[in-house]
C-alpha cells in the first residue's frame, strides 16, 4: 500500500528467510514480481559481510543482485574483551558445521568457498522441566565461528544474543570455567564440549559487539539502556547488506542529489546510516516508527529525521507524506 501511494523510483523490502514459501510468493507478487518485471527476490546471509549468521530475503525493483563477497569475518574478530584473539587474520574462514565440529581444528588459510556457521559446543544446565527441551538461551557457542542471529525478543541466560565461550589467560574477576578432556565444569557438574583444555568464561555478547554484528558503528545505540540496545539491534538490518543492495540502484546517482526516502517500520534508522556511509549528503528521510527506544536511537544519530508515527496511517484514504 505504501508503495502504491508513495510511488518510489526504487524500493527495498526485507523479511526473514524462514517465512513460508506461499508468504514469500504473495509478497513478491504484491510488490510487482512476475514475468518481464525488474522485481527480484534475493536470499542473502549476513554472514558474508559480518560475524553473524542471519538469513533474510530482500525484494527490490532494480534487477538482479549478486551475492556479496565473503569477507571471512568470525565472531572473535568483533569481540571487545580481548581474550585470546589469536589467529585474527581476516583471510581465515571456518569450515565447520554444527555436528561434530572441533572448533580449534577447522581453520584453513585463504579459503573462500564456504560461509562460516555458528559452532555449537554444548549446552549449559537449565531449569526447564522438560530436559529434552533445548532452547537457544542455554546453547553455548565458540567464538571461532559466526554468532547466531540476534533476536529482538528473548529472555533467560542467553537472552537475545546467545552464549559464547572466550578463552582467557588470567583471572579478571569473571567466573572461570575449566575444560579438561572434552568436559567443562560448571557448578561442580561436568558437561561435554568441543574445546581445547584450558580456562574459559561463558557470557552474552555486549551491545557494542552486537552493533558490530549488524555492521553498525560502535556506540550507535548508546542513547538507550543495554537491554533496549540489544532488542533494537536484534530487530534491525545488517547495514553492509543494505549498502551492498543499494549500491546496485544508486551507483550512478550523484552524491549531492536530493534523495527523498520513506522508511516504514524504520527502527533505529539503519537505512539513514547506510545512505550516510554511501556518501549521500542531501537526504530527506521520513520514518514511520512507534517504538520510543528505536526512535530515540535514530534521533540521537540523525536529528533531522522526520518522524511520522504509526505506519498504519498509510491506510488512511487521505494519507500523504507530511510537508
Amino acid at each position: 500500500m505504501a508503495k502504491e501511494k508513495f510511488q518510489p523510483d526504487i524500493f527495498l523490502y526485507e523479511n526473514n528467510k524462514s517465512a513460508a514459501q506461499p508468504i514469500k510468493d504473495a509478497i513478491y507478487s504484491a510488490l510487482g514480481g512476475g514475468k518481464d518485471s525488474s522485481v527480484r527476490l534475493t536470499h542473502i546471509d549476513s554472514a558474508l559481510v559480518s560475524a553473524q549468521h542471519r538469513e533474510r530475503f530482500y525484494v527490490t525493483n532494480f534487477g538482479d543482485i549478486e551475492q556479496p563477497e565473503d569477507r571471512g569475518i568470525l565472531l572473535r574478530d568483533v569481540l571487545e574483551s580481548g581474550e585470546d584473539l589469536s589467529c585474527r587474520e581476516r583471510a581465515y574462514t571456518l569450515t565447520a558445521s554444527y555436528g561434530g565440529a572441533v572448533a580449534w581444528n577447522t581453520l584453513e588459510r585463504n579459503q573462500r568457498t564456504m560461509v562460516a556457521e555458528p559452532i555449537r559446543i554444548g549446552t549449559i544446565e537449565s531449569n526447564v522441566k522438560n530436559k529434552l527441551h533445548d532452547s537457544k538461551q542455554y546453547r553455548v557457542y565458540s567464538s571461532d565461528g559466526k554468532a547466531t542471529t540476534l533476536c529482538g525478543q528473548g529472555g533467560g541466560v542467553g537472552a537475545k544474543t546467545g552464549l559464547y565461550v572466550c578463552p582467557i589467560n588470567e583471572i579478571d574477576g569473571k567466573p572461570i570455567y575449566t575444560v579438561r578432556n572434552g568436559l567443562i565444569t560448571i557448578k561442580d557438574k561436568q558437561y561435554p564440549v568441543k574445546l581445547r583444555d584450558g580456562y574459559y568464561i561463558i557470557r552474552k555478547l555486549t551491545p557494542t559487539e552486537c552493533e558490530r554484528l549488524q555492521t553498525m558503528p560502535d556506540g550507535y545505540t548508546v542513547a538507550v539502556s543495554n537491554s533496549q540496545r540489544l532488542r533494537a539491534l536484534g530487530n534491525g538490518w545488517t547495514a553492509e547488506i543494505i549498502i551492498h543492495i543499494l549500491n546496485h540502484a544508486l551507483k550512478d546517482v550523484p552524491r549531492d542529489e536530493e534523495l527523498v526516502v520513506l522508511s516504514m517500520y524504520d527502527g533505529i534508522a539503519t537505512g539513514r546510516y547506510c545512505l550516510d556511509k554511501m556518501g549521500f549528503t542531501n537526504v530527506k528521510y521520513y520514518a514511520y516508527e512507534i517504538d520510543p527506544y528505536p526512535i530515540k536511537i535514530a534521533m540521537s544519530n540523525y536529528p533531522n529525521i522526520i518522524q511520522c508515527g504509526d505506519a498504519f496511517r498509510v491506510r488512511d484514504d487521505d494519507w500523504k507524506i507530511p510537508d
